[in-house]
């Protein structure tokens, strides 16, 4: 069975100084130019286990009749070595080792040279060979197939691999990229709230859910992190922080206390000038944004 063409691979992992040059968009073009290559292999993929399945299905029929063959070799062996030994006691057990020894594709060309054995024997000997030889072919057809689509899908999957670990690098590069971009476009934190410092340096980092660390984060995962950065134990759940919070007014608000919204489903961290960090959601990262970016239920002070 003949493979057919595989899809090319034809993206090179990025080295840091071309990652450094490219932009976070231009990084995600490639991640998504990278999904695209990957679907079309992941397609190949399926397709060539739909076009395997026959082959799967000769090779399980062909292992199903491999103990009937086996049997009816041995029986086969059985008799030609009955039939050797009736020859040596005529005389003739040279000769007909001699034929017995070579090999069994030609077996038919070298039994004429038993003229002295019987036709029913000469009939056994060639029933015989014929069960052994289809045994053989039968095993050597199965190791084919097997071999074939082995090496089909592998084949494949080391191209899906690939693709992948280029993605996992392009994602690297991305937040890399990302953490750079924000943090020249908000500046370095240069207050003296080891809990805005901590936030600062998480900007652009991952929204994952239930995350607190060290690159990805949800809400309270997040204002967990910057004040454990600050000696401080909190909750991973917003509502406990709130309980675990002096309320405070918005005129009292200093950089690090925390601002709740939304029925007390998401948190964020003061950082001063009417802006907090938070860890929105996962359709993003953790960002700057204004403090009325939803609805205030209140505020807190560890």
């Amino acid at each position: 069975m003949a493979a057919a063409a595989l899809l090319p691979v034809t993206a090179a992992v990025l080295t840091s100084s071309q990652a450094s040059a490219q932009t976070s968009e231009e990084i995600q073009a490639e991640i998504d130019a990278q999904h695209s290559e990957l679907e079309k292999v992941i397609e190949d993929y399926n397709a060539k286990r739909e076009e395997l399945e026959d082959a799967n299905e000769l090779i399980a029929d062909i292992e199903a009749q491999l103990p009937a063959l086996e049997a009816a070799s041995l029986e086969a062996q059985d008799r030609m070595s009955q039939i050797a030994t009736t020859a040596y006691a005529g005389g003739d057990f040279a000769m007909v080792n001699s034929v017995l020894a070579g090999d069994p594709s030609d077996f038919a060309d070298r039994l004429m040279y038993l003229s002295n054995l019987s036709d029913a024997d000469n009939a056994a000997l060639e029933d015989s060979l014929a069960q052994i030889e289809e045994l053989e072919t039968r095993r050597a057809e199965l190791e084919a197939l097997q071999a074939s689509a082995d090496d089909i899908l592998a084949e494949i999957e080391a191209q899906q691999e690939e693709i992948e670990d280029e993605i996992d690098a392009l994602e690297a590069e991305y937040d890399d990229a990302v953490q750079e971009e924000y943090q020249e476009e908000w500046g370095d934190y240069t207050g003296d709230s080891a809990v805005v410092a901590f936030a600062y340096d998480q900007l652009g980092d991952d929204y994952v859910y239930g995350a607190s660390g060290p690159d990805e984060w949800d809400c309270s995962g997040l204002t967990q992190g910057a004040w454990g950065a600050a000696g401080v134990s909190l909750s991973h759940n917003t509502e406990m922080q709130w309980n675990e919070t002096a309320r405070i007014s918005r005129d009292e608000l200093q950089p690090g206390d925390l601002v709740f919204y939304n029925g007390l489903s998401h948190v964020a961290i003061y950082i001063g000038n009417g802006e907090i960090i938070h860890a929105p959601n996962s359709t993003t990262v953790v960002k700057i944004a204004d403090i009325d970016v939803m609805g205030i239920d209140g505020y807190g002070r560890p």
